[in-house]
């Protein structure tokens, strides 16, 4: 018995020994981030699509399309990318009334791992910091590497809440600063608030957390969970990158 006593002992002490090479974030990782599987295809990756009419006539050179017209918005901004008979144009946002948001979530679906990795890889991103940040519009998820440029690593994956019709910025920005508690210009304060492009990541405020991840409808900040927008807080630094696409 003495010996079995023994035997458990310095298991545990080799268990707790791994776990302290591990570090804490890529620990709870790892429960996270499902294993590439052999031969998992690279997804195509689209941006969130909104429902949108034209506010005033446009014309181009295959027709004339007047005020009240219906387009699809494929890409957000100031200025916007719309389809039109098949055919892309670029417009300012503010020509365009938002009418509905066209986001691909069916059922919790998101891009498997063999995509998140290569869309961070597969064209230069560099980052002040150890840290890069995607978010997802389409699929509402917030994607957070580790790494350097095309050497980053999936390490966290969090469920969001982007802007609702084309209110958070589209393209590549940088965390500018935290704040514990900060008040938005809709006056409610917004806790483990982190500035970028004068939006922001932070908690979940009020009620309807439950439907976090399903479809846009903020103000333009990046809503999260609580405990996801603490770690978020506590552990990415600002100078991070962050790309929204």
């Amino acid at each position: 018995m003495g010996e079995m006593k023994k035997l458990r002992k310095l298991l545990l002490m080799a268990v707790l020994s791994v776990m302290m090479l591990i570090p804490a974030d890529l620990a709870y990782a790892a429960v996270r981030i499902p294993a590439i599987q052999p031969g998992e295809p690279i997804q195509r990756v689209d941006t969130l699509a909104w429902q949108a009419t034209l506010k005033r006539t446009v014309r181009t050179k295959y027709g004339r399309f007047k005020a009240g017209t219906r387009v699809t918005v494929i890409k957000g901004g100031s200025k916007c990318i719309i389809k039109l008979k098949g055919h892309n144009y670029k417009i300012a946002s503010r020509y365009l009334n938002f009418k509905k948001d066209l986001a691909s979530i069916v059922g919790g679906s998101d891009y498997n791992t063999s995509t998140k990795i290569a869309f961070a890889n597969q064209k230069t991103r560099t980052s002040k910091t150890s840290y890069l940040i995607w978010v997802s519009l389409d699929k509402q998820r917030l994607n957070l590497y580790r790494g350097s440029n095309r050497r980053w690593e999936l390490v966290k994956v969090f469920k969001c809440t982007t802007g609702m019709m084309n209110m958070t910025p589209v393209g590549n920005f940088t965390i500018g600063w935290k704040k514990h508690s900060y008040t938005g210009q809709y006056g409610s304060p917004l806790y483990f608030y982190m500035e970028f492009s004068g939006s922001g990541f932070h908690r979940w405020p009020g009620k309807g957390v439950g439907t976090i991840g399903t479809h846009p409808q903020s103000h333009g900040c990046i809503r999260l969970r609580e405990k996801d927008a603490v770690w978020l807080y506590k552990n990415v630094p600002t100078k991070t990158k962050v790309v929204i696409y």
